[in-house]
């Protein structure tokens, strides 16, 4: 004779499993966008510094391993962070990643002037 209480259990078991799995399926899928973000880019307008490097400024985070970048204009320079998540840092210590920016398009520059061998 079947004990419809295990049964049931059995099936309730299965089904939660499933239910819990498409869940999980919905719930990530929005955590990663597709997009990735340019290494570099050219600024839009002439006036403006375009970002140097393929990593945040303040996060050292590869652009894009978060979604879409946090991009904006700083005195002239575009700022890119892999997050929102960094304006606090930028602004505490702005001073130390404008440096940051600055080192890094010279060393860009040195290296594009650089002759080829």
């Amino acid at each position: 004779m079947v004990s419809w209480g295990y049964l049931f259990a059995s099936v309730m078991k299965k089904w939660t499993a499933i239910i819990s799995s498409i869940a999980a399926g919905f719930l990530f899928a929005g955590c990663g966008s597709g997009e990735k973000a340019a290494a570099t880019s050219d600024a839009v307008d002439p006036n403006v510094i375009a970002f140097p490097l393929d990593i945040c400024l303040v996060g050292d985070k590869k652009l894009g391993s978060m979604g879409k970048p946090h991009t904006f204009v700083h005195d002239g320079r575009e700022i890119k962070f892999c997050c929102e998540g960094c304006d606090d840092e930028f602004k505490a210590n702005t001073a130390k990643y404008i440096k940051k920016f600055d080192d890094a398009v010279a060393a860009k520059k040195a290296a594009e002037d650089k002759p080829a061998d």
